[in-house]
This record gives structure tokens, C-alpha cells and sequence, in this order.
């Protein structure tokens, strides 16, 4: 039961966070809004949204599977628009119905919705160790356990690519948890998994770092001008972008709707080196989720263009 509501803890936390600061001065906050810097963020959701459905497309091409990148535009603004509203953004599952409907396994669907997850994933997780370098005092044990995390993945990269083992294991433990009427397909559908992500050479793992790298990067701009438009001039780019590198991250934990609670816990203890007043930064973080909440918009457009029809 705590496990299936555990998404409200961050709720609960902007509650209490808003509670504590007052309504009217974020208010005055949001009066004060300047709305040039605004509407350029607002600008940069359309290329934001574009490289990423073009990143996804390229990871279903290289497997093989063809989308036309209006195709691919549509399906991927869907997914980010129903991750909008569940924990950890799984909602970006939905892609794999779009895929199998062209008659393609689950096992071969997922490849690219997992490659595409993983990339944001792991971009953040090395980011954040590197930002949190910033504040070593502060954080020594996230950073040993984030640098043991990412050497362990590395290593089980490295093994699971030279050995069979990992893959054994793997499959043992599964069968074990799956209901037996559904070992047969899910069986064929892991064997597919498996042969699809022996597709990727290393250009085409760079090829999605770039593309991952290139997203992010208009994502701190956009974020930069959020930042001006809330009237916050005294944080540097550099540590803008250390400070939503780290949030962006615990706001994938799955305690939170769209990070909502957990990116504000974070971007106020980030902020306060600044003495930024809290009501800024929460102006600012909320700036952060009206660009979901746009994107989440654009999605049910696409929604409506090409809804899911399942087999």
C-alpha cells in the first residue's frame, strides 16, 4: 500500500513548502513575471521536442524499424505527456503499443523506448556526480555511492557484453516471478530484446549521446531565461545548470507527479548559497513545470492527431 501511493511524498512536500512560504509573496512573485524571457523559453520547447522524437527515431531506425519523423513527433509527445502524470514519467511506456501495432514484438519494441530512457538517465547520473564535485563538503557519501554506481554499471556493461552469464542470471530470476501462461511470449520477447540491442555499434551510442547532450543543452538555456524572466540574476549559468542537473534527477525518483515537491526541495537548497528568497526559487521551479505542463499540452494535440489503437 505505501509503495502504490508513494508518489505523493512530493505532493505532500510542496504543500508543506508552500505552506511554510505564504501564497501572496509568491504572488508578487509571478506579478513581476518577465514575459519576453518567458515566451522565448516557450519558443524553445518546439526544437526541445523535436530532437528528442528525432533521437527516438534515429534509435528505431538503426533496429530497423522505419517512422516517418512526423510519425515519431506525435508518438514521442504523447508518451511525455502521459509520463507527465505518473511517477518516475513510465508513462513514456506508451510508445511500445505505437510499435507493436505495426507489427512489431514487445521484446523488439522496447529496445528503443529503454535506449531512449537510459540516455537521459545516464547523462543526468554522470552530470550529477560531476556537479555535486561542486559541493564535496556536503555531499561526500552521494558522490562515493554515485561513482559506485556508475563504475558498477560500466562493469556490467562491460561483462554482460563479453559474457553470457549476466544473461543467464537474468532470465532465471525472471522465470521465477513471471505466471506460467505468460513464459512462452514473454520468453520470444526476450530473446528479441536481446538479439535488437547486439544491433548498436559505438557510433551509434555516441550518436545518441550527442543528440541527448544537444537536448540538454537547450533545456539549460531555457531554463537560464526562465531564470531571468522570475527576476534571478545573481546565479551564474554554470551553476544553473549544476543546480536542474541535480533536481532533474531526484525528480526522476518516483516519489512525485512531474518532480513536483522533490525539484523545489532541491532548487532551494541549491539557491540559499545565492540567498535567494524562497519564493523566488519557487517561482522559478514552478516556471520549470509550466514548460511540462506546455509540452504535456502539445502532446494531447498529437493525441488527438494520432490516438493509440490497440490490438
Amino acid at each position: 500500500m505505501i509503495k502504490k501511493y508513494s508518489f505523493i511524498v512530493g505532493v505532500i512536500l510542496f504543500i508543506l513548502i508552500l505552506n511554510k512560504l505564504g501564497y501572496k509573496e509568491l504572488i508578487n512573485v509571478f506579478n513581476k513575471i518577465n514575459f519576453y524571457y518567458f515566451a522565448f523559453a516557450v519558443l524553445l520547447l518546439l526544437p526541445l521536442l523535436f530532437i528528442k522524437a528525432y533521437r527516438w527515431n534515429y534509435i528505431k531506425k538503426t533496429q530497423g524499424i522505419i517512422f516517418s519523423i512526423k510519425d515519431s513527433f506525435l508518438i514521442n509527445n504523447i508518451s511525455l505527456a502521459i509520463g507527465f502524470i505518473t511517477p518516475g514519467r513510465l508513462g513514456e511506456l506508451t510508445k511500445i503499443f505505437y510499435l507493436k501495432n505495426k507489427d512489431n514484438t514487445i521484446g523488439k519494441s522496447l529496445v528503443s523506448v529503454v535506449l531512449d530512457r537510459l540516455a537521459d538517465l545516464f547523462f543526468l547520473l554522470f552530470l550529477s556526480l560531476i556537479s555535486l564535485i561542486f559541493f564535496f563538503s556536503y555531499f561526500k557519501k552521494t558522490i562515493l555511492l554515485l561513482t559506485i554506481i556508475i563504475f558498477f554499471l560500466i562493469l556490467l556493461s562491460i561483462f554482460a557484453i563479453k559474457s553470457n552469464i549476466i544473461q543467464i542470471i537474468f532470465k532465471k530470476i525472471l522465470n521465477l516471478i513471471i505466471p506460467a501462461r505468460y513464459k512462452k511470449s514473454w520468453s520470444l520477447n526476450y530473446h528479441d530484446f536481446l538479439k535488437n540491442i547486439k544491433t548498436y555499434t559505438l557510433n551509434n551510442y555516441l550518436l545518441i549521446l550527442f543528440f541527448t547532450t544537444l537536448s540538454w543543452f537547450i533545456y539549460y538555456i531555457q531554463s537560464f531565461l526562465l531564470l531571468k524572466s522570475i527576476g534571478i540574476n545573481s546565479i551564474p549559468f554554470l551553476y544553473l545548470v549544476i543546480s536542474v542537473t541535480i533536481a532533474g534527477f531526484i525528480t526522476l525518483l518516483p516519489i512525485s507527479i512531474s518532480g513536483l515537491g522533490t525539484r523545489e526541495a532541491t532548487l532551494i537548497f541549491f539557491f540559499s548559497f545565492y540567498q535567494i528568497p524562497s519564493e523566488k526559487t519557487i517561482g522559478f521551479s514552478l516556471l520549470i513545470l509550466s514548460m511540462l505542463l506546455i509540452a504535456a499540452l502539445i502532446g494531447l494535440i498529437c493525441w488527438l492527431i494520432k490516438p493509440i489503437h490497440v490490438k
